[in-house]
């Protein structure tokens, strides 16, 4: 009778399994936040995100059996790297947002917000709508009021899309050296831990 491979274990394959799952799952949590995260401003709620996925993360996955020494031990760690990358790019987001905020490019999107402020104070249009809301009851105050409560509102959203745009085309860098980083550190790892020990 022809000998059969002993199979793993139930518990280890039950564990790899869920280590496969937290990876497929955190990767589509960070990829969904990354998708609609980057329309507008980057905010501290993306940063938290980020954490919580990182530290999914870090609870279910696992250095694979065999670490570096397969290519499917190698793509498991590739994967796993890519994904951390992602959800550490939510946390760095709004930091790399602050960032760039001081830079020319920052103030050419306050630029761009005062004058969407200034213009839609000085359309004919937007101020009979506001005499109009205020004739209704829509609104307190005055006419003019009004208006300016609109503009401050316009000059914020057009600068938090302007800077969110700048920063979801440079995200891509951070990601980049942080998927680096990590497969090459956990790559270590996997080979320290499967080195024989000493006497």
């Amino acid at each position: 009778m022809p000998d059969v491979p002993p199979s793993a274990p139930r518990s280890a394959r039950t564990e790899r399994d869920v280590d496969r799952a937290a990876l497929l799952g955190t990767a589509l949590a960070a990829v969904v936040a990354l998708t609609f995260g980057g329309q507008g401003e980057w905010d501290w709620l993306a940063a938290a995100a980020g954490v919580a996925l990182l530290l999914v993360l870090a609870a279910f996955f696992r250095l694979p059996a065999g670490g570096a020494a397969t290519r499917r031990g190698r793509a498991e760690l590739a994967a796993a790297c890519a994904v951390g990358a992602l959800a550490a790019t939510l946390v760095l987001a709004p930091v790399l947002q602050a960032s760039l905020a001081a830079t020319d490019a920052g103030r050419t999107c306050r630029a761009s917000a005062a004058v969407a402020a200034g213009a839609l104070e000085s359309d004919e249009t937007r101020q009979r709508g506001a005499e109009v809301a205020v004739a209704r009851g829509d609104v307190g105050g005055t006419a003019g009021e009004a208006l300016a409560r609109a503009a401050r509102d316009e000059e914020r959203t057009v600068l938090g899309n302007c800077l969110g745009a700048i920063t979801s085309r440079w995200l891509w860098a951070p990601a980049a050296v942080l998927a680096a980083a990590g497969y090459a550190l956990t790559r270590w790892l996997a080979r320290r831990r499967q080195a024989p020990s000493g006497p």
